[in-house]
């Protein structure tokens, strides 16, 4: 009876330890997920960016990117500090010429790019765009990304947020109409 207790214990004593390294391995796997996205998230932006004719072409004309310091006086002139340095955080900043309007002024585009695109996104996008509108330039928010969430697909569609998913545009004359409407 007496080696059947001590062998019980040693059993409970191993599989403390088992479920210890479980737990150990199952937060290194969850680290190694969040460094997989971040990088994956980085990829899409410089890819977007070296890729923007293809994706934004079609919607615009002279399609370009700008960089916020190309623009920077202005900018401070017109936006507070910390409005400044949320907008110079944008993933991407584009300008262009709608192109099927050809009467149209330049429009900007503030893009924020994630692999799935979820609320968070489409809400940075929009508040960085409006401090873009704050300081006088036509700009429309937009999100890229290879997929979304449902939350951020009603949102973008409610508020007329241009969406790039895997290359195909959604809410592209919403968005349009609420900037040119301004």
């Amino acid at each position: 009876m007496g080696r059947l207790e001590a062998a019980l214990e040693r059993l409970a004593e191993a599989q403390a330890r088992t479920e210890e390294r479980l737990n150990n391995l199952i937060d290194v796997v969850g680290d190694m997920q969040d460094t997989q996205g971040i990088l994956k998230g980085r990829q899409l932006e410089l890819f977007y960016r070296e890729r923007v004719g293809a994706y934004f072409g079609p919607l615009l004309r002279r399609v370009r990117v700008v960089s916020p310091i190309e623009i920077e006086d202005d900018l401070e002139t017109h936006l507070s500090r910390e409005e400044f340095r949320d907008l110079l955080l944008a993933d991407l900043v584009i300008r262009g010429y709608p192109r099927h309007l050809s009467d149209a002024p330049q429009v900007w585009l503030v893009v924020e790019i994630s692999s799935v695109v979820d609320r968070h996104d489409v809400e940075r996008a929009q508040r960085r765009a409006e401090h873009l509108n704050k300081a006088g330039y036509a700009a429309l928010p937009a999100v890229a990304g290879e997929d979304t969430t449902k939350g951020a697909q009603s949102v973008a569609e409610d508020k007329g947020v241009l969406m790039v998913l895997d290359g195909r545009t959604s809410f592209w004359e919403q968005a349009l109409e609420r900037v040119l409407a301004k």
